[in-house]
């Protein structure tokens, strides 16, 4: 009876252990490193539950003695489990380096060397015995030095991990401290089972029994408080890894804890800190007391403060909070603060940029003021002194006209020569002064279209038979095409339109050795139509094809140029387009010519009238 006792508690053991396993092994990509540590102490309490009852029941004499060796497989090993997975459950993992794992293995696997080769040095245990155990018997050994070493150490590996249970136990919310009194009493349990039976002398080992309600007690925290999926973490890992600085204050405000990251922004060490009062580590409250009047407030403060000096300054967001306990009274004071020193170093810098953006906008503001009067009194001057120069120009040319047709007198071939060339260069600067003034006039705002219908055919055939004379100078063709579906009659300014249209001819010939210049007026759709004067001449360079628009612009305007001009054609055609409400478009491409297209608004005459 007592035999199927042993066999059927020891089989609960095993089952359980062996579930367990399995559910932590399952756990592991939820759970990490504590689910695997726990996994394997579980199976290596299965294997040593399992080895006991081959010991304790096994059905041969041979078959007890392999039993009994090689349960201490179990026995070395689940010490190491438990402890690894109490590191990793209390957030403790990263302490397990590697170096300090080779040093906690040390004497495990002598151990396990020890039980391989008892036979020859007999360290681990002298002799074997059979002992009756109520009905059946088990065998009993006469423990070696060596046993008595490993049990020491691994008495040491479980009572290191109850301890860090038990710190985590003081400090943990109430769920996690449920979960810590599962662990603990699955490991107090066996750990009493296993004293009782090495120091009492007792026959039968309890520590495999002992596991029955350890994992009852595990099977309990799992089911009812996760224990795998929700761990505390440790102190040191929270508090250690906040980026922000803590230090913790008693009622006589000294220090009594503080986190890496405070030592590292007050830069001393925390030997040396600890005890100290808090005005003697940070310098600026002894030097300020009326901060720590305000500091010890029972209400939350937050403040800004500043310590160091020039280079080594630093700006620290800081927030005191009281500490009190249970019944209301306080115990101490929390110390949080952030280094905000690069922020509001970015904070000045972009505060600098600022002010000096503004001031530089003063400046150009000032600039463009003095820039506009300066263009404003350039553009009357340029009217003044073109409308002045006109009239002294017209007599030139007037007077000149008179001379050569004889009106005032017969003049010898020379003389006739001579004035032609006076009222050649005479019209030339009667030219050039009206294109400074037009230019002047659109800048000051002054130019006035007078719009009126004109007849399209008319107003073209004129400018055609104006520019005939330089395509037949220089054997040209000149092509002109009237679109039939465009009104008869259009709405403008039929004097500047023409003005426009004999500055882009006169460009065409100008720059047009051979082939042909062509000369374009049609619809563009029903609210516009277009005009486009192209040629087959030298073309504008991709370069120039941005500023060829500009007042006194030129492709060439070194003093070796080829083709004369002043530059302002293009501009005043520019401007004049724009003032009518159109827009103009360049197509140009080096040795292949050039297109100028321009868009009108449509106005048909009754339009006009309406």
């Amino acid at each position: 009876m007592a035999y199927s006792a042993v066999i059927i508690s020891l089989c609960l053991a095993a089952g359980l252990s062996g579930l367990l396993a399995y559910v932590a092994w399952r756990s592991r990509p939820a759970s990490g490193a504590m689910a695997r540590s726990m996994a394997w102490m579980m199976g290596a309490i299965t294997f040593w539950i399992v080895m006991y009852a081959l010991d304790a029941g096994g059905p041969t004499l041979e078959l007890q003695y392999i039993g009994y060796r090689a349960k201490f497989l179990g026995v070395i090993v689940v010490p190491l489990f438990w402890f690894d997975f109490a590191l990793h459950y209390t957030g403790r993992g990263n302490w397990l380096t590697r170096n300090r794992s080779r040093a906690i293995l040390i004497i495990p696997i002598l151990s396990m060397i020890m039980v391989g080769t008892n036979p020859a040095h007999g360290l681990m245990w002298s002799g074997h015995y059979l002992a009756d155990a109520g009905g059946f018997t088990v065998i009993q050994s006469q423990m070696g030095i060596w046993f008595w070493v490993h049990s020491t150490y691994s008495y040491c590996l479980i009572l290191a991990s109850c301890y860090l249970l038990f710190r985590q136990f003081m400090a943990a919310p109430g769920l996690y401290r449920r979960q810590l009194v599962a662990l603990v009493l699955s490991a107090v349990v066996p750990l009493i089972g296993n004293a009782i039976t090495i120091f009492g002398n007792q026959v039968l080992d309890l520590t495999p029994f002992a596991f029955v309600i350890s994992g009852l007690a595990l099977t309990w925290g799992l089911l009812r408080y996760h224990l795998l999926d929700l761990a505390p973490i440790a102190r040191n890992a929270v508090i250690d890894g906040m980026t922000d600085g803590m230090i913790v204050l008693d009622t006589q405000d000294r220090v009594v804890d503080l986190n890496t990251a405070a030592r590292q922004i007050i830069q001393q060490p925390a030997a040396e800190v600890i005890g100290q009062p808090v005005g003697q580590v940070i310098g600026l409250l002894s030097r300020q007391p009326e901060l720590m009047e305000r500091y010890r407030s029972h209400t939350t403060i937050q403040d800004e403060i500043v310590i160091g000096e020039d280079g080594s300054r630093r700006y620290l967001d800081v927030r005191v909070s009281p500490l009190n306990d249970r019944s209301g009274r306080l115990t101490g004071r929390l110390i949080v603060f952030r280094d905000i020193t690069e922020r509001k170093q970015a904070e000045q810098q972009i505060q600098a940029q600022n002010e000096a953006l503004v001031k530089a906008n003063e400046e150009l503001a000032l600039a463009r003021k003095q820039a506009e009067q300066a263009t404003q009194l350039k553009s009357q001057f340029l009217a003044t002194m073109s409308h002045e120069l006109r009239t002294p120009m017209n007599a030139i040319i007037g007077y000149t006209e008179i001379q050569l047709a004889g009106m005032a007198g017969s003049l010898t071939q020379e003389q006739q020569d001579y004035q032609a060339r006076v009222l050649a260069n005479a019209e030339h600067l009667l030219n050039l002064i009206n294109d400074v003034l037009d230019l002047s006039k659109i800048e000051a705002g002054r130019m006035e279209l007078v719009q009126r219908p004109f007849h399209v055919r008319d107003w073209l055939d004129d400018i055609v038979q104006q520019n005939q004379v330089l395509a037949d100078t220089k054997g040209l063709r000149f092509v002109v095409e009237l679109d039939d579906h465009l009104p008869e009659y259009i709405v403008g300014d039929a004097a500047r339109l023409r003005q426009v249209v004999i500055n882009l001819l006169s460009n065409a010939f100008k720059f047009t050795e051979t082939g042909q210049v062509t000369f374009q007026v049609s619809g563009n759709d029903r609210q516009s139509w277009k005009i486009i004067v192209s040629d087959t001449g030298i073309g504008i360079p991709a370069h120039a094809q941005e500023t060829i628009f500009e007042e006194f612009r030129q492709l060439d305007s070194t003093s070796r140029r080829q083709y004369s001009g002043t530059g302002l054609g293009l501009a005043i055609v520019r401007k004049l387009v724009l003032t009518m409400g159109g827009s103009i478009r360049l197509k140009s491409e080096t040795g292949k010519g050039s297109t100028f297209s321009i868009i009108l608004p449509l106005m048909e005459e009754l339009e006009a009238v309406v």
